[in-house]
């Protein structure tokens, strides 16, 4: 009825009750599949014991399954598994000689006599493939189903079946009896084993539905929910940033040129070429928010925590010591192996727990090497970026263009600039025979800045802007854009005299040789 209360046991595994809604309808009958190896066994192991450890009572009964006393030495290794709840709280009961010498009836009988005898509140059924095959027809398998069903609604005790998926079916009628049908799968992509985890049916709930990232680890099992799926959501009445305050760099030619610094709350992009000084500048942003006793964050793919450290002292950033008083987290991530989800989940968990103000995000490459769908980046980082607004969060990432020289100056991944306030181009160009650093404030949002270009160097202290406008301009970088694009218009230009000059002909020559042609 609506607006009844609907009682749910949570399974306390870390991001499944986010895409159930909360957990598993008490007394509610559910099928997890899948083929072998995908987690079926750990997850049902995961639920009996932390189910135990919140005060319930969990039995978990095996048919065609390992032996207890194997599948007990593998969870030891585990951090949810707990000796001390078994038998207790926790009982493991093998049914399979009694399905084997007395069919589903004494099968039946035995899960039902179990649950009142332990008062559990919960049961696993490891195995429901060999109960199908036992069965005499499919009518006698689903009123199998049917009559376990009634059992746990009565008492309350909510059931999960186990079910291997490795030979394949066709139309599977217990399927529409369940109360919900969790899918575990595990496919390789790119050399890469990633396990998935899908809800494909759920009554009473309004499931997160599509594929999720699994993880399977000794702290159990580990849901990622897709990050766009849980996170703000478009549409929502909020007040989002930038605001009106003002967070600077702490380098004064920059801050100078965007009038103080970039809007509170927004997001920046330092966008240059390799060595262009974009991680420098990012450390600068962190060690800017020391001062102001503002917490930060480098959330890094490239660099070690310890070269990071050694960098920022060479320069005079000294994020050592702003590191042991814990104003600034270093966090470094594996450019390889990585979930996209996981690191956006990751960050967001590292913004809450520290109250970030400023995060820098040392190369969005690192983002984009971990999406499983080149289509997916764009939808999480719009998330991303929508939930460190929402936080608080001043945020700067450094984006690397693909030529060094910067004559090809995009952003690596496309849409990104729309999910951006503010652009910071940094670039190298030719100046008397020598290769300068210079910046340029391309975009600031709904906020006046210094248009021109500006030199930098790179110094013991850090960078140094150059307050004079230098007499070259962004005019040698488009030249030379136009001599690649169209040689004869740029040669035109540099030489117009030696194109325009005529070669003199004698005028008795030119009329004689008019006179043969005629």
């Amino acid at each position: 009825m609506t607006g009844e209360f609907v009682s749910r046991v949570a399974t306390g595994i870390p991001g499944l009750d986010t895409i159930l809604e909360g957990g598993f309808l008490t007394g509610g009958v559910y099928i997890v599949e899948g083929p072998p190896g995908v987690g079926k066994t750990t997850l049902g192991s995961h639920f009996c014991f932390n189910h135990a450890r919140g005060g319930g009572r969990a039995v978990y009964i095996t048919l065609l399954a390992e032996s207890h006393t194997r599948l007990l030495w593998h969870l030891r290794r585990m951090s949810f598994f707990d000796a001390s709840a078994v038998p207790d709280r926790v009982s493991f009961i093998s049914a399979f000689k009694v399905l084997e010498s007395e069919g589903l009836g004494s099968l039946l009988k035995l899960v039902r006599q179990t649950i009142s005898a332990q008062k559990a509140s919960v049961v696993i059924l490891d195995g429901l493939i060999a109960a199908e095959e036992a069965s005499p027809s499919a009518k006698d398998f689903k009123k199998f189903i049917h009559e376990l069903q009634v059992v746990t609604s009565m008492v309350g005790c909510t059931a999960l079946l186990l079910n291997s998926t490795e030979r394949p079916r066709g139309f599977r009628p217990e399927r529409t009896m369940v109360d919900g049908i969790v899918e575990l799968d595990d496919e390789v992509k790119r050399l890469r084993a990633v396990r998935y985890i899908t809800v494909k049916k759920m009554r009473g709930a309004s499931q997160v539905r599509g594929k999720h990232y699994m993880e399977i680890s000794d702290e159990g099992v580990r849901v990622l929910p897709r990050i766009e799926t849980v996170g703000v959501h478009p549409g929502v009445d909020r007040s989002l940033t930038p605001g009106p305050g003002r967070t600077p760099f702490g380098i004064e030619g920059l801050d100078a040129m965007t009038q103080g610094g970039v809007p509170e709350g927004s997001i920046t992009a330092l966008v240059g070429p390799s060595g262009s000084g974009k991680t420098i500048m990012g450390l600068h942003f962190l060690r800017a928010g020391i001062a102001r006793n503002e917490p930060g964050a480098y959330f890094g793919f490239f660099e070690r925590p310890a070269a990071i450290i050694e960098k920022s002292k060479r320069l005079g950033l000294a994020l050592a010591t702003a590191r042991e008083g814990e104003l600034v987290e270093i966090h470094w991530n594996r450019p390889v192996e990585g979930v996209i989800d996981e690191l956006a989940d990751r960050l967001i968990r590292v913004a809450k727990h520290h109250h970030l103000k400023r995060l820098f995000i040392d190369g969005l490459q690192g983002f984009q090497a971990a999406a499983d769908t080149p289509d997916r980046l764009r939808e999480v980082m719009s998330c991303l970026v929508d939930e460190l607004e929402n936080l608080g969060v001043t945020s700067v990432y450094s984006s690397e263009t693909p030529d060094l020289f910067g004559e090809n100056l995009q952003l690596s991944m496309l849409g990104m600039s729309a999910l951006t306030h503010n652009i910071l181009l940094l670039n190298h160009t030719e100046r008397v025979q020598r290769t300068r650093r210079t910046v340029t404030v391309l975009k600031l949002r709904d906020s006046g800045h210094d248009l021109s270009i500006r030199e930098f160097a790179i110094t013991t202290k850090g960078i140094v802007v150059d307050p004079e406008v230098p007499n070259t301009s962004s005019e040698a970088v488009i030249a030379r854009r136009i001599s690649k694009e169209n040689p004869k218009r740029s040669i035109a230009k540099q030489q117009p005299r030696a194109l325009e000059k005529k070669v003199p002909t004698r005028p008795g020559k030119a009329s004689k040789k008019r006179k043969q042609r005629a």
